[in-house]
């Protein structure tokens, strides 16, 4: 049965589709939109599709004999069809091009210009479900456009609205509502050429987003070449600014709305109804759901639980960290202008620095035990946006983090678990070293790097401003006297009693290689990293890391005790010093002590594998390489006991993968990140089994990054004034 019902009450059609109950679940490894499902041409760009199960049809049956005199039916008559944005399954709108997402708003008009030609079609209504938080059941990049045969009732209420509003001021209502968000400023996100994006002050969602075109047009097939492309531009940017906003996927409703058709209102709409999409994001938080509940649903009276201006601030800030990953030269013209913003001045007097992430790709809790890993800085970034004052004031700011945080550069103290203690740290040691520092400095910190994730975004956070202070006051220190310095202030400062190596790999950085460190002598080789076809995948598991504090002091602490008792055979400072064979020759040691033999044939077999992966690299054996990162994961696992079950699962999920060679946890463990060697054509299907197994068990949705190998912390904007 398919058919529509008028409801006497709210005046308008109810659309009754009992067909759709027949919908399958379909097995998460059968994906109807995937090439090679039979359902869709083996490569498209972008297609649409008629929907197998839809609500209304070009030839609708007659409806069931249940109506009366007072209830009314008629044949669902219209279209619904299917829009997939990409033949890649595991892709997102943001991480299309901006030429790719044209294509898509190209297929949007073209389908709005064809469907309109069915004189019953009344209303062209192209929407896309995101998120399992809104209903949406295949994860595959798609919208759908529906075609009815009457005015839905929200789009009859925008319409009054505008119509009265234009009869009586004699302007188009979105037009005003743009120069009202373009007077305030502090609700709009983005803006080009031709589109305003901006929380307007009446939503009822958080982070309830419009896109309006800045031109007073009234529907979407009236666009030109350059709005079409700007529309591409600025979902692109926006879907992107969700998703950074929390550092997940970023669920939400997105809907068209624009001027009717084959109805009386079409030519008049042309004047008073202005084209716009709207966004309805089910989020309040990273992980609580805003219910459209009674009072929203029975008496259509919306609550917004935060402020938009807040939520516009955010969305701005959010923004930038996605412009950081797409586009460094539209990441550091936004960063100029918001520094400007915090602190006054000119552009002219600030430099900008910026340091990488790392990940250790093999060689793990190594570096507290005298031995070799085998770092990489990753093309995640924290900036250090700097000005010199005239005073010995040191203003310190982060996006990340609310407030600005005061400090005289002759009194630096620790603050009360504060960000700021990294920064404050490098300033100690700096002046510990009798290091020139002249005057006081204003700075923002801006990054994309995940906290907490395992990739050392405090390293990168001393690093970077290390690299300021070095600049800015000829400090005349290399890059690794740099990460020392970095080490002593996260130990003595901090209270972090962390190895050299994270702090080495963001500083001594090279691009497209890893670097082979002994974290005792500091010997070190830069290894080129050639994969032939592979790319390395990190995978966030977005789980807290609980236990990680704890568990690295009880670590070390059993290290020291296997290597003492080590001591009475062998005249060894760390316990890297010895071999396999060595250790399984004197198991009898540890005949009480079964838990610390486990910790050190960990710490002795991950330092041959480390040895051993970087010879494998340097003979373009990837496959090699990717079965040490699989024993590296297993000992990390059973051995040393830090991967826990979310990280294990990634793993288990990663080799179940066709194209995935190696995989293992990075990092201190209990959370975190893996680090996966993927084939390349292998990424969408990797991401998609990975992706949709994880959420499955925990609930949870893991990230993914292809991450490519890059340059230490640098300079990357500033003037080249003499050094004071």
């Amino acid at each position: 049965m398919a058919e529509l019902r008028w409801n006497p009450l709210l005046r308008t059609w109810v659309m009754v589709a009992s067909n759709r109950q027949n919908r399958p679940n379909l097995p998460r490894d059968n994906c109807p939109f995937c090439p090679g499902s039979g359902k869709v041409p083996d490569y498209y760009d972008v297609l649409a599709f008629d929907n197998d199960f839809p609500v209304m049809s070009p030839h609708p049956p007659e409806p069931d004999p249940v109506a009366s005199s007072f209830y009314k039916t008629m044949p669902a008559h219209g279209k619904c069809e299917v829009i997939l944005y990409s033949s890649q399954h595991a892709i997102t709108l943001q991480e299309l091009s901006v030429e790719h997402i044209h294509k898509l708003v190209k297929l949007w008009k073209s389908r709005c210009a064809e469907l309109s030609k069915d004189p019953l079609v009344k209303y062209v209504f192209p929407f896309e479900n995101k998120g399992e938080e809104v209903g949406a059941t295949i994860a595959h990049p798609h919208g759908q456009i529906y075609a009815y045969p009457f005015l839905p009732l929200k789009l009859e209420t925008e319409y009054a609205s505008a119509r009265e509003y234009f009869e009586r001021e004699g302007e188009c209502l979105f037009c005003r509502i743009n120069k009202e968000e373009q007077s305030f400023g502090g609700r709009i996100v983005y803006e080009n050429a031709s589109m305003l994006v901006y929380i307007p002050f009446f939503t009822d969602y958080p982070w309830g987003v419009f896109v309006v075109s800045k031109r007073h047009v009234s529907h979407l097939t009236d666009f030109s070449e350059e709005e079409e492309r700007d529309l591409a531009e600025a979902l692109k940017v926006i879907v992107g600014s969700f998703d950074a906003l929390f550092d997940r996927p970023f669920p939400y409703m997105m809907v068209m709305h624009q001027g009717p058709v084959n109805h009386e209102l079409e030519k008049p709409s042309r004047e008073f109804f202005h084209w716009h999409i709207e966004f309805y994001p089910p989020l309040r938080a990273r992980d609580r759901i805003k219910f459209y509940a009674s009072s929203e649903m029975g008496a259509w009276a919306a609550a917004n639980v935060v402020a938009v201006e807040q939520s516009a601030k955010q969305l701005r800030d959010a923004r930038l960290k996605f412009f950081i990953g797409w586009d460094e030269r539209k990441a550091l013209e936004e960063a100029l202008s918001l520094f400007v913003q915090f602190y006054g001045g000119k552009r002219e007097d600030i430099s900008v620095y910026r340091s990488p992430a790392r990940v250790n790709l093999i060689g793990e809790h190594i570096d507290y035990n005298g031995g070799w890993v085998f770092p990489a800085a990753i093309n995640r970034f924290i900036y250090a946006i700097v000005r010199k004052r005239t005073d010995r004031v040191v203003r310190l700011s982060s996006l990340q983090f609310p407030g600005v945080v005061e400090v005289d550069l002759d009194h630096i103290e620790r603050q009360d678990n504060s960000w700021a203690n990294y920064p404050l740290g490098v300033i100690d040691q700096w002046k510990k070293k009798k290091l020139p520092l002249s005057c006081g400095l204003d700075v923002l910190f801006i990054s994309n790097i995940p906290a907490g994730s395992g990739v050392s975004s405090s390293a990168a956070f001393e690093v970077v401003f290390a690299t300021a202070l070095n600049d800015l006051f000829g400090g005349g220190l290399s890059a690794q006297e740099i990460a020392l310095l970095c080490q002593r202030a996260e130990n003595e400062f901090v209270g972090v009693s962390c190895g050299i190596m994270d702090q080495f790999a963001v500083a001594m950085g090279k691009k497209d290689h890893a670097l082979l460190l002994h974290c005792d002598t500091l010997e070190y080789r830069a290894i080129p990293v050639q994969l032939k076809g592979y790319i390395f995948v990190l995978t966030n598991s977005n789980k807290k890391r609980e236990l990680v504090d704890s568990a690295y002091n009880t670590r070390l602490a059993e290290c020291r005790r296997a290597l003492e008792i080590l001591r009475s055979r062998f005249a060894v400072q760390h316990l890297c010093e010895l071999s396999q064979k060595d250790l399984e020759a004197n198991r009898s040691l540890f005949e009480r002590e079964e838990v610390l033999y486990r910790r050190a044939y960990h710490v002795v077999t991950e330092n041959e594998r480390t040895l051993e992966a970087a010879k494998c690299l340097e003979m373009g054996d990837v496959e090699g390489f990717g079965r040490l990162l699989n024993a590296s994961h297993d000992s990390l696992r059973k051995n040393y006991e830090v991967t826990g079950q979310h990280l294990d699962t990634l793993v288990e999920l990663a080799r179940r993968v066709d194209g995935c060679v190696g995989s293992r946890m990075t990092g201190a463990g209990f959370g975190g990140c893996t680090i996966s060697l993927v084939r390349e054509d292998a990424l969408d299907k990797f991401k998609k089994i990975v992706g949709e197994g994880y959420k499955e068990r925990f609930g949870i949705s893991a990230d993914f990054f292809v991450i490519h190998l890059e340059d230490g912390a640098r300079k990357i904007f500033g003037s080249e004034e003499k050094k004071k």
